[in-house]
C-alpha cells in the first residue's frame, strides 16, 4: 500500500470530509439533525452544546470508528502489511475503549448502522483518505468537547476528552503512515470545530447516506471486536476522571 502509485492516487484525491456537506446538500444535513433531535451550531459561538449532546455525538462517532476499523480488518479487498494490520487492531481496541467510557458516563450512540463510500474496502487510496479525514474530524470534535467541558467547569471530563483527542491524533498519524505519507506532519491538531455539534454535517452522510455511499453496515458487537483483535490489547491507561 505504500507504493508510489498509491501515494500519487491519495494526493490527487479531493478530501471526502471537506465535501461531505455537499453529498445530498443542506436538506439532508437538516433532516438528519431533525431526525435525531440535534441542534447544529449554525449560530456560531453563541450556541452552547449541552453535555448530553456532546456525549451522544461522541458515542456515535466512536461507534462509526469501530465499524470503520472492524470492516477494514475483516473485509478489505486490498492487501495490508502485517504491521498495518497491527496498527488497525490497536486503533480498533482504543476506539472501543473510548466508546465504553462514553457509554459508562451516559453517552448513547444515535445509531448502530452506517453508510460508507462504495469503494471504501476495495480502493486503498480512498480508504486512507476517508480514514485520515474521519480521524481529523474526530480530533477536532474532541478538542471542541474539551473547550466546552472546560467552559462548563467540568475539568476532569475535559481532561478525559483531551486524552481522547490525543488518541485520535495517533490514529491519524498511523493512517497516514499506512498511506505512505509523513505521519507527523502537523505541529498541532487542526481546530476545525468550535462546538461538537459543528461536526453534524461531517457525520450526516455516514449516518443517513448520500451520493456515492452504500449501506447500511451494522456496527460490530463487543464479541466480534474481541474475536478480530485476537488478543491484541492496548496498554491499560486510566481516564483523567479516575486519576484526579
Amino acid at each position: 500500500m505504500t507504493t508510489e502509485n498509491t501515494k500519487q492516487s491519495v494526493f490527487s484525491r479531493r478530501s471526502l470530509i471537506k465535501g461531505a456537506a455537499s453529498l445530498g446538500g443542506g436538506l439532508m444535513v437538516a433532516s438528519f439533525a431533525s431526525l435525531f433531535g440535534i441542534q447544529t451550531a449554525s449560530a456560531g459561538h453563541d450556541h452552547k452544546d449541552d453535555p448530553q449532546l456532546i456525549l451522544n455525538l461522541a458515542a456515535t462517532a466512536e461507534t462509526l470508528a469501530t465499524t470503520f476499523y472492524y470492516a477494514a480488518l475483516t473485509s478489505a479487498k486490498f492487501k495490508l502489511a502485517e504491521e498495518d494490520v497491527l496498527y488497525l487492531k490497536f486503533a480498533l481496541d482504543a476506539e472501543k475503549y473510548h466508546l465504553d467510557f462514553l457509554v459508562a458516563n451516559g453517552g448513547r450512540a444515535l445509531t448502530n448502522q452506517f453508510y460508507v463510500p462504495a469503494n471504501l474496502l476495495s480502493d486503498p487510496a480512498l480508504f486512507v483518505q476517508v480514514g485520515a479525514d474521519a480521524e481529523t474530524a474526530f480530533v477536532g470534535a474532541y478538542l471542541a468537547a474539551t473547550r466546552r467541558f472546560a467552559e462548563l467547569g467540568v475539568d476532569r471530563i475535559a481532561g478525559t476528552t483531551a486524552q481522547h483527542a490525543c488518541s485520535e491524533a495517533q490514529h491519524l498519524a498511523l493512517i497516514r503512515e499506512i498511506g505512505g505519507f509523513v505521519p507527523n506532519n502537523l505541529a498541532l491538531p487542526l481546530p476545525i470545530y468550535y462546538n461538537v455539534s459543528d461536526a453534524v454535517p461531517t457525520l450526516a452522510p455516514f449516518l443517513q447516506g448520500g451520493q456515492g455511499f452504500i449501506g447500511p453496515v451494522m456496527a460490530p458487537t463487543a464479541a466480534q471486536i474481541m474475536a478480530v483483535l485476537g488478543g491484541v490489547k492496548s496498554d491499560p491507561t486510566k481516564p483523567y476522571t479516575q486519576v484526579f
